[in-house]
């Protein structure tokens, strides 16, 4: 996806094992620099949320890989309903707000996301990297998700139009913003791709920093 053969000099890369403070500002600065350069500082708080929720998607991958290894019987990975279950009780658990508990043991056993932030000309280039890959089934969801948002207008148009599915507000929904947010800042088509291979998993977004961008925000 990336260009190895020449390193960018102005490449940013940025270690996060939970979404505290630090990552958040570090992001924010990396973003504000780039954008401040090209007088382009209204599009911080766009970009920043694409950005925010590719590394949040990260995290609770990571998060939810902890969760299975430590908690979950091996055996949930071979049954559908139980490993649905699992899941269930790993969004509980962090909707308890043991998120903190997770982030120890991912620093503790070196499971982190990366993130590398760069421009080549007028165009921003943002990489999200964890170690973890998704499922057959979860990838699925995630081009779909992709799919859908290629065909709607808007967060509104998205709902309307998946109005009968029960996990429109769930997994992936960040995607949809995301898909959303880039339509309006004129990204290319494959403005956000996501792979997963090799054990690590990959999100690719390049964003252009043009003026009519700015408009259109």
């Amino acid at each position: 996806m990336q260009n190895n053969a020449q390193e960018p000099s102005n490449k940013t890369r940025i270690t996060a094992y939970s979404i505290s403070e630090d990552v958040e500002e570090q992001t924010k600065e990396a973003l504000f620099k780039i954008l401040a350069v090209r007088n382009l500082e209204d599009l911080l708080a766009p970009i920043y949320t694409c950005v925010k929720e590719l590394i949040i998607n990260a995290i609770k991958a990571n998060f939810k890989n902890i969760y299975f290894e430590n908690y979950a019987p091996m055996s949930n990975y071979q049954n559908v309903i139980a490993y649905e279950t699992a899941l269930q009780l790993f969004q509980l658990e962090m909707s308890r707000e043991n998120a903190k508990h997770f982030g120890d043991i991912a620093r503790e056993d070196d499971i982190k996301a990366e993130i590398e932030i760069w421009t080549v000309e007028d165009m921003l280039h943002v990489v999200v990297t964890n170690p973890v890959k998704m499922t057959e089934t979860e990838l699925n969801k995630v081009k779909q998700k992709l799919r859908d948002a290629e065909n709607c207008r808007d967060l509104a148009d998205y709902f309307m139009k998946n109005i009968h599915d029960p996990h429109r507000e769930g997994a992936g929904l960040g995607l949809i913003l995301i898909m959303m947010v880039l339509k309006s800042l004129q990204a290319p088509q494959d403005g956000l791709v996501i792979q997963s291979e090799n054990s690590m998993t990959t999100a690719y977004m390049k964003i252009p920093l043009i003026g009519e961008a700015q408009s259109c925000a």
